[in-house]
Order: structure tokens, then C-alpha cells, then sequence
């Protein structure tokens, strides 16, 4: 692997950052079947995958076509997570998450929250188009790229259904705790990206 795409990696993974999803997921998913837990995490990642792919072909031009500054697409971001945050602290995890997208009344678990943002959040959107900014007159560059990308999400759909056993160990008492405490993290982490963006918005260099 060359010097580039060990580093692409390593941004991408820090980004996505799969071992931070799988409390989320643990705590969202604890009264699923195992069958089922895993049919949501594989549709999760995939959905995630053609997220990423779409906004690393097309995000800058969308973005741009749209006047959109990165640092709006930030706050923008740090906004939808705060408020995936608060739910995750207040609301009841098991009347409200564990359930099936027929349960839902059509909502699909595997795109909003797993795809969406707890695995393509805007941290790994943001991380995509950068990364991929300007290479698509260079496919060689532009293929390195999407391979580094390919391989995170790979990583991360083993680390995600591997999280099945973080479920047994941790027990429902376990998981209703971590899940609370993440969505104050998460919630923490939305405020440090509106910050930034605000930031970056006026000109400053954030701390």
C-alpha cells in the first residue's frame, strides 16, 4: 500500500469510526434477533457505501451548484446529529428502536439511524469529498480513493455484526446506559461540528 492510501484509510476510519457506532447499535438493537440485527447492519453499511460513493463522484459539484460552503454543510450536519443525540438520551430505546421498518409504519432502522448519520454521518461526507475533490480528471488518484473507501466500510460491516456479542456481554441494564451515555457524546460531538462550521464561516481557525 502506498504512503496515500494508508492515509486515506486512516482518515476515512476515523471519520466513519465503526467501533463508536457499535454502542449506538448495541443499545438500539438489543431486543432484535440475532438474524435480524444482522440483515440491518448489511443494509445499513450498504446503504452507507452508496452514500459515500454518491457524495464522493457527485458532493462537490452538488454542493457547489447549490452555493453551499463546507462550513454550512458542517453546521448543517452538527444540527441533524445534536438532535439524533437527544433522542438517544430521552427517548425509550425499546418502544421506539428495536422495532422492524413493518413495525415503523415504514420506517427503515437501516437507513435512518444506522446509515444515516451513525454510519455516513457528515464527518465521513465532509472526509469523502475532500478527499476526493477535484480527482476525477485522474482515475488512477480518484480509484485509490474509492478503494480506501471500500475497505473502511468493509471493516466496519465485520466490527458492526461482530457487535452482537457486546450485546450478550453487556446485558439489556448494559446497554440502555452506554446508549444514553452515547447520545450525550454524540450529542457533544454535534455542538463541536456546529462550532467548527460557525467557525470556519467567520474566518477563524478552529481551536
Amino acid at each position: 500500500m502506498s504512503k496515500v492510501f494508508i492515509n486515506d484509510f486512516i482518515t476515512l476510519l476515523v471519520a466513519i469510526d465503526p467501533i463508536g457506532t457499535v454502542p449506538l447499535l448495541a443499545a438500539m438493537t438489543r431486543s432484535m434477533k440475532p438474524e435480524a440485527r444482522s440483515d440491518l447492519v448489511r443494509r445499513g453499511v450498504l446503504i452507507a457505501t452508496l452514500v459515500l460513493l454518491g457524495f464522493a463522484i457527485f458532493g462537490n459539484f452538488l454542493l457547489r451548484s447549490m452555493g453551499i460552503s463546507f462550513s454550512s454543510f458542517r453546521i448543517a450536519g452538527g444540527i441533524i446529529l445534536f438532535i439524533v443525540g437527544l433522542q438517544m438520551v430521552f427517548q425509550n430505546h425499546g418502544d421506539d428502536l428495536r422495532h422492524t421498518h413493518e413495525e415503523t409504519g415504514g420506517r427503515d432502522l437501516a437507513v435512518f439511524p444506522v446509515a444515516l448519520p451513525y454510519i455516513a454521518g457528515p464527518g465521513a461526507m465532509l472526509a469523502t469529498m475532500v478527499q476526493t475533490q477535484g480527482l476525477l480528471e485522474s482515475p488512477m488518484m480518484f480509484a485509490s480513493k474509492i478503494g480506501a473507501l471500500l475497505l473502511v466500510m468493509i471493516l466496519t460491516l465485520l466490527t458492526l455484526i461482530s457487535s452482537v456479542r457486546l450485546i450478550k456481554i453487556l446485558g439489556n441494564t448494559g446497554s440502555e446506559v452506554i446508549g444514553r451515555v452515547m447520545g450525550i457524546l454524540l450529542a457533544a460531538l454535534a455542538a463541536e461540528s456546529v462550532v467548527r462550521g460557525v467557525m470556519e464561516a467567520l474566518g477563524r481557525t478552529p481551536l
